[in-house]
C-alpha cells in the first residue's frame, strides 16, 4: 500500500482531476479519500500497460490535408489511420503510407450517419465513434460495416451531452 497526497483539481462539472503516476505495470486498486472518507466508487480498478513505442513506426510523420476541422485520430492494428471530421460529418480512412482509402458515413441520424463526430477509438476490428452533435456512440467494423449505435441526449445512464473523447481499455471497457 502506497499513500500519496496530491493536488485534486475541481473541473466545475461534478468531476475532478486526480494526477496519478503508477510505478508498476499490472492491475491495481486506486483508493481516493478526502478527509479520511473514500469518495464514491473508490477503490477504482486501474490497469497499467506498457506504452507503445512510437519510434518504431514505419512512417513517424504524417500530414493530413484536405480535411476541414478534423478532430480525433485512431490507428487500426494494420496501421490504417481513421480521422473524424466534424465539418464533413464522416470518418476518413488512410493507409499507413498516408494514401486515402475511403470515407465512411455522411451527415444524418441513421446507420453510418454522423452529426459532428469527435472521439474515435479502435479495439481489434471494431471502431467506436463519439458523436458530439447527436449524443450517440457508433460501433462499426474497420471495414466500415455498421454494428450499432446507442445513446441519446441527457445525463442518465446511456445518455450523453455532447460526447467528445472515447477510449477502450485492454479489457474492452469503454470510457468517455
Amino acid at each position: 500500500k502506497i499513500s500519496n497526497e496530491c493536488k485534486v483539481t475541481d473541473n466545475s462539472d461534478g468531476s475532478y482531476f486526480v494526477p496519478v503516476t503508477p510505478q508498476q505495470l499490472g492491475q491495481h486498486k486506486l483508493s481516493i479519500t478526502i478527509h479520511g472518507q473514500d469518495i464514491q466508487g473508490s477503490p477504482f480498478d486501474l490497469s497499467v500497460v506498457t506504452q507503445r513505442d512510437y519510434t518504431k513506426l514505419k512512417y513517424p510523420v504524417q500530414t493530413i490535408t484536405g480535411i476541414k476541422y478534423f478532430r480525433y485520430i485512431a490507428f487500426s492494428d494494420n496501421g490504417d489511420m481513421f480521422v473524424t471530421s466534424e465539418s464533413d460529418h464522416c470518418i476518413h480512412v488512410y493507409d499507413s503510407s498516408g494514401k486515402k482509402k475511403t470515407t465512411i458515413g455522411s451527415m444524418g441520424s441513421g446507420e453510418l450517419q454522423f452529426q459532428s463526430p469527435h472521439g474515435i477509438a479502435i479495439s481489434g476490428e471494431v471502431v467506436y465513434v463519439a458523436e458530439s452533435g447527436g449524443n450517440r456512440i457508433h460501433k462499426l467494423t474497420t471495414g466500415g460495416e455498421f454494428l450499432g449505435t446507442f445513446g441519446q441526449n441527457g445525463s442518465d445512464d446511456g445518455q450523453f451531452n455532447g460526447p467528445h473523447g472515447i477510449n477502450i481499455s485492454p479489457e474492452g471497457k469503454m470510457y468517455g
